[in-house]
């Protein structure tokens, strides 16, 4: 002959303070991805200052030289730091 035995679990109710804290925590992620998002945008625009500068400052060596491929140059630099202002991702 075979018993077999089932034991039914007792229900565990919520501790009282589990979902305040998963609410505070929550709110601290999302503030954490928010800071993040706003320092990669920042390092973005930055990095792009900085890359145009460069061609521009390549661009002036060829000013007298060759005044068309200096403005070309110019004008894609004026292009790539504008992207930096409108928030565009870089692809």
């Amino acid at each position: 002959m075979t018993t077999v035995t089932v034991h039914t679990p007792v229900a565990v109710g919520t501790p009282r303070a589990a979902i305040m804290a998963a609410s505070l925590f929550t709110a601290f992620l999302g503030w954490i991805q928010n800071s993040m998002n706003v320092r990669t945008e920042n390092r973005e625009v930055t990095d792009r200052a900085a890359e145009a500068a460069a061609v521009r400052e390549y661009a002036n060596r060829f000013a007298s030289h060759d005044p068309r491929f200096a403005a070309d140059l110019l004008a894609a630099a004026d292009r790539h730091e504008r992207l930096a202002d409108q928030h565009v991702p870089y692809v």
